[in-house]
């Protein structure tokens, strides 16, 4: 555009440009989304103007500080909450999901089953849609899943709360943010080798303490079925069988006088099995501690423009069933490597991208 007048044009997809101007000297005005502006002056009589555009990278870092870089936490405007890996770490836990419980205000997780590497539901501030309300979770920049990250990787954790997330990171956030920060390598040109092991049991936070008494257990059955449908049973034991299982009741293992199955013939000739036991069929099919372990093993170092992080971790489970018992074995490796290339590497890969910027 010609400087302080509405008199302009549009270059075409290969930059080429006219303009009809008046006699005299002018000044021009060039600008393009993404780049700097430029201001060029006309001498009287000069019919061609090349003119080149520089990226405007204070625009792009700004967009970078913003969306996924630092800030001190006296500038924040929105509701942010941060947790150090070291606050979680020393948790037993073996997800990241998990650990974060209590961690952060206002960010709810909940459990809807006891599978092994179950993905745990995560809310922030409440449910504000009937579709649900799932945040965004960015891991380094990437959007992932937390059960994906080691715990002994993670740097800090990062959870937006409020609108701001919608406003950096588009409708995708608009029910929060949760950012983390996995560890990088030191300039130490010295490698230095973690190793952290953990072995234990877990059980299940449920009541065990249920009743085995053959004669208590149809007793209390029958009790609340007869008083929602009166006059029926709804295990069919008469009053022989009571007996039967009122002189069983105190067996803890089988007494060969008093067998817990027992045989006899109907009116009609049939074979019938009753069954008297007192048997403790939770105990014969679940465990009460289930062996669990986790290994860590990572590497890290570097040099003066280099710098590298090597993590791998074995997470191994066994779930809560006795007979051919289900068993979770989960694999991790994780590589980081950072480093800065010479200056003219940098001012060479720049302008190569000044050439393609019509692409």
């Amino acid at each position: 555009m010609v400087s302080g007048t509405t008199n302009g044009a549009v270059t075409d997809l290969d930059g080429k440009w006219t303009l009809n101007v008046k006699s005299g000297a002018v000044k021009l005005e060039a600008s393009c989304l993404g780049f700097a502006q430029a201001e060029v002056s006309v001498p009287a009589g000069q019919a061609k103007v090349d003119i080149v555009l520089e990226a405007d990278n204070q625009l792009l870092e700004e967009t970078v500080v913003v969306g996924y870089g630092t800030q001190k936490k006296v500038n924040l405007t929105g509701a942010v909450t941060s947790v150090k890996g070291d606050e979680i770490q020393n948790r037993v836990s073996s997800n990241v999901t998990t650990m974060l419980q209590g961690s952060v205000p206002g960010l709810n997780i909940t459990t809807s089953s006891g599978v092994m590497n179950q993905n745990a539901d995560i809310n922030i501030r409440g449910y504000t849609s009937i579709n649900g309300a799932s945040p965004m979770v960015l891991i380094d920049g990437a959007e992932g899943d937390l059960s994906s990250v080691n715990p002994q990787d993670v740097e800090s954790i990062s959870v937006v709360k409020d609108a701001a997330a919608a406003a950096v990171y588009g409708a995708r956030a608009a029910f929060g943010v949760i950012l983390v920060t996995t560890k990088s390598g030191d300039n130490s040109a010295k490698a230095k080798v973690r190793y952290s092991g953990r072995w234990g049991w877990q059980s299940p936070t449920t009541s065990t303490n249920y009743e085995t008494r053959g004669y208590w257990s149809v007793y209390t059955i029958n009790k609340f079925w007869d008083a929602r449908y009166p006059g029926n049973q709804y295990l069919k034991y008469d009053d022989l069988d009571m007996l039967e299982l009122l002189a069983r009741v105190n067996d803890v293992t089988e007494n060969p006088a008093r067998p817990w199955v027992v045989e006899e013939l109907t009116d009609s000739g049939e074979r019938r099995w009753k069954y008297y036991g007192n048997n403790d069929w939770y105990h014969s099919l679940f465990s009460d501690n289930n062996p669990v372990q986790q290994q860590n093993l990572s590497i890290t170092g570097g040099g003066k423009n280099f710098k590298y992080f090597i993590s791998g971790s074995w997470d191994r489970q066994q779930g809560i069933l006795k007979m051919i018992p289900d068993v979770l074995n989960k694999y991790q490796l994780r590589a980081r490597f950072e480093g800065s290339v010479t200056k003219w590497v940098a001012d060479d890969f720049q302008h190569y991208l000044l050439l393609r910027s019509d692409l």
